[in-house]
């Protein structure tokens, strides 16, 4: 399936995890996650609303801060226990942004999207330099 160039296949599995636990994942493995992810959701939705609240946000992008973080980090996380979502420290950014410049939520939406280009390239840089020094 994979490759023997330059060990593409351990590469892969070492930066995406999922290539390695999915094809052991069990009914009795997603139960368990089912019943994880509707505690973990019932607790971060009303803190990701109160969160965008205090942003000065709608609760709409409470819930895709809350949500697609997590969605992202079941291909590329690496752990199974770690805390995901909107973080007081992201929130007093950007709420300075929005009420000191008096801008509207578009600059949050680029925001957002700048950080996640700016992650990309670094990713795309670490990967380039794995490629070379395995």
């Amino acid at each position: 399936m994979f490759p023997k160039v330059f060990g593409a296949k351990k590469l892969l599995q070492k930066h995406l995890p999922i290539l390695v636990w999915l094809p052991r994942y069990t009914a009795k493995d997603a139960i368990s996650d089912a019943i994880a992810g509707i505690t973990v959701g019932l607790t971060l939705m009303p803190q990701a609303i109160a969160y965008a609240a205090l942003a000065g946000l709608g609760p709409q992008y409470g819930l895709y801060s809350g949500c697609a973080g997590v969605l992202v980090y079941i291909v590329f996380g690496s752990t199974k226990q770690i805390a995901l979502g909107p973080t007081a420290f992201l929130l007093s950014f950007t709420a300075l942004l929005i009420t000191r410049e008096e801008k509207s939520t578009d600059y949050v939406v680029l925001l957002t999207f700048l950080v996640g280009c700016v992650w990309k390239l670094c990713s795309a840089v670490f990967y380039s330099l794995a490629m070379l020094y395995p």
